[in-house]
């Protein structure tokens, strides 16, 4: 079955945010501190698959969270929309 890039890219950030050590509201607080517009409730909402956002607060959402891997040292990155090759299968 294809998925697209919003499905794969959140399914990623979905399982690196324990990873991360981050509440909701931390990684919204990063996400708003780097540009993000949407509201805290609107980030619970994706992340919980119940709302979408535009691809820019997408990677704004995996840009805050990169950042606090690399803040931690680890090795480990949830993709941007053009990383994605659409034509991915998911595992």
């Amino acid at each position: 079955m294809e998925i697209d890039d919003d499905d794969l890219q959140l399914k990623q950030l979905r399982q690196a945010l324990p990873l991360a050590g981050l509440s909701v509201g931390e990684l919204w607080l990063r996400y708003f501190g780097i540009g993000g517009s949407a509201g805290q409730f609107e980030i619970e909402a994706y992340l919980y698959a119940a709302h979408s956002l535009p691809t820019l607060e997408r990677d704004l959402v995996a840009h805050a969270i990169n950042e606090r891997f690399m803040d931690l040292g680890l090795d480990v990155r949830v993709p941007y929309s053009a990383d994605i090759d659409p034509g991915q299968q998911e595992s």
